[in-house]
């Protein structure tokens, strides 16, 4: 067989490549920088140039994220080259970042000759494990690279040439490889040509991937965006009929009947001085405007324009009056909260008001930059878990996996396989295949193993093992796989305690207990309770469908001087008893479930009457001893504390409650 010889020699003969893994200098002055660099590296790596295979294998299907963006990508680029280099005695290879082969077509009779050094699907083709070669030496250099004969660092690939182009996507990262090999004799004049058409090719159709992806992202984010906000937002077109409203829109509007889309705006807002100021040249400032359906509401209309200055569609917001007074006037009351702006991403979803749930999320915002494994403290129903999913999207790994593990949910005997998966038929009833353990679909992510106190004492050995070497054993298999998650974990027990008693690893605590973050329960977040609640009766209420009533002054006060032992859980519960029993447009405390009366000491009283209301009394009461104990010690925080028997952070979160200040 023979083909055309339009190609460049080795830079090096086998006596230079000798001299050089013997650790002699070489004498050939003509060798490339790149190449002598790519050896030296290899040599530091301790790889071993004599004759050898590839010994490094992953299973495919841990290589499906970047297999399945390869299918989407790849279109005709991969048939094309291969028409180029059909009967050339020569295959296609194409690899991700880190070099592991994902696909390979060629020639049957070079395929087979590269089975003989394991070049196929899932090996690691990188400089540390095969020495300089194409593939590798790109990767590491992020430049295209040819690798002739004994160029090659390690012996069994002298009789190969090989030529590959890094594929970089979008942000300039290296995403993958597209490399032509073939024996020696092979014809490999056109290689570096088409490796670098077809790397281009790819780059291009993974830029459109990812804008498409983006686009669609963005999308869903606006909607969310949409419709989670607290005001009502309406668009119109430009004959005025509603083409989109949020959520907020349709609850604050619903007394009109109907859903709002398609309406004509007319019918709910009166446009004339709108439509008045629309006539001159430059509108750009919002017009207040009336509400027909509701002059309780504040609506502000406002023109959207094209880049060119075109009129575009028209947005309305609707909110209610008592809001935007409050936020003119300045302080607001106190027994009417609102919630502090977002001050770290990711924990927006996170309503407070409150100093000292402020400052847990601030400390969750910077032990999230971070790799550190975080332990989640807190009674049951504190919101360890959205804690969780905040630290995970505020944190580098955002757009990595986050999977949360329930210790609790798994029997002694399902645990190891469910965090570290298993191998076929590594027991009666394992999935044909195996399956991946919970370790490895967090991989580059985050792993938040809630209700940790609850795993089986006999498996907490192989949960230590896995958190201090960063790898896994698949149940059935022998070969650790690496992993790279952040752990986060949760309880709601004292760690240090049952660690006492014997019923929780020492070893494993400390391992867990890096960065620890306590969450306060609810009655220690002071008007956090009114701001809650204000929230979560209005969403339960629009998800049943029912107007949603203002909550009464003794309903507040009643809330407020609960202490929530099952915390913010247990307020959602309340509430949605409450939502099922409203009559009227107010809530009060005989709407609440009746253990929370009894438990204030009093009864269900009308808005005038106070006189039996025990519970009130001992409110204020204590309100009066806070206020004396503080005078008393000048303000100072905790002496006054010490004096009333509780914590500082029970006292700032009762001085918030009471709106005392100290």
């Amino acid at each position: 067989m023979s083909y055309s010889r339009r190609q460049r020699d080795a830079q090096v003969n086998y006596s230079s490549w000798k001299q050089f893994v013997e650790g002699k200098r070489l004498k050939n002055e003509n060798v490339s920088p790149a190449l002598l660099a790519s050896w030296q590296r290899c040599k530091d790596m301790a790889v071993d140039p004599a004759p050898r295979s590839c010994w490094d294998f992953l299973p495919m299907n841990q290589l499906e994220q970047f297999t399945t963006t390869l299918e989407k990508i790849c279109g005709e680029i991969e048939s094309t080259a291969y028409e180029a280099i059909k009967g050339k005695g020569l295959l296609i290879t194409i690899a991700n970042a880190d070099a592991r082969v994902a696909r390979t077509c060629g020639d049957l009779d070079v395929l087979h000759e590269a089975d003989r050094l394991n070049f196929g699907p899932g090996a690691n083709w990188s400089e540390a494990c095969v020495g300089t070669n194409a593939i590798g030496t790109a990767l590491a250099t992020g430049r295209p690279m040819q690798v002739f004969a004994s160029e090659h660092f390690c012996e069994s690939h002298h009789s190969w040439n090989c030529t590959a182009a890094p594929i970089l996507d979008p942000r300039g990262n290296v995403w993958g490889c597209f490399d032509i090999s073939g024996p020696t004799w092979s014809d490999h004049s056109q290689s570096m040509d088409l490796v670098l058409h077809a790397a281009r090719a790819l780059e291009q159709n993974l830029s459109r991937l990812y804008c498409s992806e983006l686009e669609g992202q963005m999308a869903s984010l606006f909607s969310s965006m949409f419709n989670s906000v607290m005001t009502g937002v309406l668009f119109l077109n430009k004959s005025g009929r509603i083409t989109s409203a949020n959520n907020t829109a349709e609850l604050l509007l619903s007394q009109s009947g109907g859903a709002l889309r398609g309406r004509k705006a007319e019918e709910l807002f009166d446009l004339g001085p709108y439509l008045a100021q629309a006539k001159s040249a430059s509108l750009c400032e919002p017009v207040i405007v009336k509400c027909l359906v509701d002059p309780n509401l504040y609506i502000r209309v406002m023109p959207t324009f094209s880049a060119s200055g075109a009129w575009l569609d028209t947005i309305v917001t609707v909110s209610e009056t008592q809001r935007s007074r409050q936020f003119a006037a300045g302080p607001r009351p106190s027994n009417r909260p609102q919630a502090e702006p977002a001050e770290v991403k990711g924990f927006e979803h996170v309503l407070h008001a409150s100093q000292s749930m402020r400052q847990v999320i601030r400390q969750a915002g910077n032990a999230a930059r971070t790799p550190s494994t975080i332990l989640l403290t807190g009674e049951s129903g504190t919101g360890k878990e959205l804690f969780a999913r905040g630290i995970h999207q505020a944190g580098p790994r955002a757009g990595q996996p986050f999977v949360a593990v329930n210790c609790g949910a798994f029997s002694e005997e399902l645990v190891q396989s469910e965090l570290f998966g298993y191998r076929e038929g590594a027991f009666t009833g394992a999935v044909k295949r195996g399956r991946v353990g919970k370790f490895q679909k967090a991989d580059k992510g985050v792993l938040f193993l809630d209700e940790i106190s609850e795993m089986p004492l006999s498996q907490q050995v192989n949960l230590l093992r896995a958190l201090e070497e960063r790898a896994v054993v698949p149940v059935g298999g022998t070969s650790p796989l690496p992993v790279d998650v952040k752990i986060l974990a949760a309880t709601n027990k004292n760690l240090r305690e049952l660690v006492d008693r014997g019923l929780f690893r020492e070893d494993l605590f400390y391992r867990l207990n890096v960065v620890t973050i306590a969450i306060p329960p609810l009655r220690e977040r002071g008007n956090d309770v009114s701001l809650l609640a204000e929230y979560h009766l209005k969403r339960l209420c629009a998800s049943f469908g029912i107007h949603c009533p203002e909550i009464g002054p003794q309903t507040r006060e009643l809330l407020a001087a609960h202490d929530w032992p099952g915390n913010v859980r247990e307020l959602i519960n309340c509430l949605e008893y409450a939502a099922n029993n409203l009559s009227g447009d107010w809530l009060l405390p005989e709407h609440l479930p009746h253990y929370l009366l009894e438990r204030a000491g009093g009864r269900a009283v009308g808005p005038a009457d106070h006189s039996g209301d025990k519970g009130f009394l001992l409110k204020r009461r204590e309100a009066n001893a806070i206020r004396e104990a503080l005078d008393f010690h000048e303000g100072n925080i905790s002496k006054t504390a010490k004096a009333l028997g509780i914590g500082r952070n029970t006292l700032y979160a009762k001085m918030e409650r009471y709106d005392i200040q100290a």
